[in-house]
């Protein structure tokens, strides 16, 4: 190789460089997707939900399948817009311990727990509200769907655990409501040095405290929304009466009424994402196959 051809690589390398991050993490394959776009395999990774890509190949395809479901350590580049997979390999025996390691979040784990982070200044709060993916449509959208991938956005990108606030209307509050179209709705939450900020992106500018936002939704600052930690306890006698309305925080895992009833009812609790549910989700938004491509389980869901 010529000096000219030896410096132009050299150049090329550090340019490369200069824009990608290389890194690895040590994960559970937790799924393995051949794009319908491109050439490219995605690898679903169990630890952050993260989507990493490689050029398809068959053997490596028949390679990555035969990993689901096990540890391996994944090296891989940022390029700023992909996280691209240099290399994978399973974990040797002792190389990590796998009882204390939480490696996959998309089953239960009776050792997780919950801790909802607490950012550090409201700049923050309002640089991921302005980061939150939003069409606006909400016509072919529904509230806890939306919800649920600003929660796993959240998650999966900046690795930020949050809540969600729900505010159930009462049937008295229905019935005084002529156009009510739906009898909850529900938003993402977020601690800002303590405080609890709703991070609702459909309705809302920026995060707003949750007594505000509340008084949005219930129309009026002087009604009292009593919080309640069991959904069984708005099916108390008279409860649907007594007041108006009733709000509930729930770890970011939780999906829908239904799901909270599950857990609160027949014991079904859940630390952990749902890939149905997610695939079910992103259909809230435009464009939801390419920009979630990776959560396509490619069972069907129901359309809008």
């Amino acid at each position: 190789m010529s000096i000219k051809s030896r410096w132009l690589v050299a150049a090329l390398s550090l340019a490369v460089s200069a824009i990608s991050h290389a890194d690895s993490v040590v994960t559970t394959v937790f799924n393995v997707y051949e794009s319908q776009r491109s050439e490219t395999l995605m690898v679903l990774s169990g630890v952050d939900g993260k989507v990493y890509k490689i050029k398809k190949e068959k053997d490596l395809l028949k390679k990555l399948n035969a990993m689901k479901g096990k540890v391996v350590s994944l090296s891989y580049v940022d390029n700023g817009s992909d996280l691209i997979m240099t290399n994978i390999r399973p974990v040797a025996p002792g190389e990590v311990d796998q009882r204390t390691m939480d490696l996959n979040h998309f089953q239960y784990n009776q050792l997780r727990t919950f801790a909802p982070t607490d950012l550090q200044s409201a700049e923050s709060a309002q640089e991921i509200f302005d980061s939150m993916l939003n069409d606006g449509d909400l016509r072919r959208s529904q509230c806890f769907k939306r919800a649920h991938i600003w929660a796993y956005d959240m998650w999966s990108n900046l690795g930020i655990q949050s809540q969600k606030i729900f505010i159930f209307y009462a049937s008295r509050f229905v019935m005084l409501e002529e156009d009510a179209d739906w009898w909850f709705h529900v938003a993402p939450m977020v601690l800002v040095k303590g405080k609890e900020m709703v991070l609702d992106g459909t309705f809302m500018k920026a995060p707003i405290s949750v007594e505000a936002w509340k008084s949005h939704f219930i129309r009026s600052d002087k009604v009292t929304c009593p919080i309640i930690d069991n959904y069984s306890k708005m099916g108390a006698p008279n409860a649907q009466y007594k007041k108006l309305c009733y709000l509930m925080k729930v770890p970011m895992y939780q999906f829908s009424p239904l799901t909270i009833e599950a857990r609160d009812v027949q014991g079904a609790d859940r630390n952990h994402w749902v890939l149905d549910e997610l695939q079910d989700a992103r259909r809230a938004f435009k464009g939801y196959e390419t920009t979630y491509e990776g959560l396509d389980s490619g069972k069907p869901t129901t359309k809008y």
